[in-house]
């Protein structure tokens, strides 16, 4: 495989990636709100709250009846089992947050190995040799003797 399609697939699996991680993250803020809603006993009649605890029910469906609720008073209920897909979707999404992250790092990486590739593709050799750049030494004097030392004189 070369690298053109490698990047290619780099990059489509990373907006896969990315697009998932945006919903598991959606999923989690209803889960947080529907949970604050609960706890202070939200009035159900409100399209808002009717909307939430709707949105709420489709995500809470594989976590439903794990653990019990408890009514604290006055229509205030905590929910247990939301708080446990709650924590269920932050491992999730920090595992998709680490799975993106390795990917840009991925993209990132093949890129450069392009660029890398593309430069040594379009370097000229140098037109002197390194040898006629210095005649004399670098750190000699014209004598041909380091600096520093004493040259004979005539």
């Amino acid at each position: 495989m070369d690298n053109d399609t490698h990047l290619w697939i780099l990059r489509l699996a990373k907006g896969v990636v990315v697009f998932v991680y945006a919903v598991v993250t959606l999923c989690l803020v209803l889960l947080a709100l529907g949970f604050v809603l609960q706890l202070f006993g939200a009035s159900t009649t409100a399209d808002f709250t009717e909307w939430v605890y709707r949105s709420v029910d489709r995500i809470m469906e594989p976590f439903r009846g794990m653990f019990p609720s408890r009514e604290l008073g006055e229509g205030s209920i905590i929910d247990f089992s939301l708080l446990f897909a709650m924590i269920v979707y932050s491992i999730v999404a920090i595992a998709l947050h680490a799975l993106v992250s390795w990917l840009a790092d991925r993209v990132m990486r093949v890129r450069r190995d392009q660029q890398r590739a593309q430069q040594a593709a379009h370097a000229q050799p140098s037109p002197v040799a390194p040898e006629a750049a210095y005649p004399e030494a670098p750190y000699a004097n014209r004598a041909g003797q380091p600096y520093g030392t004493a040259s004979p004189r005539a």
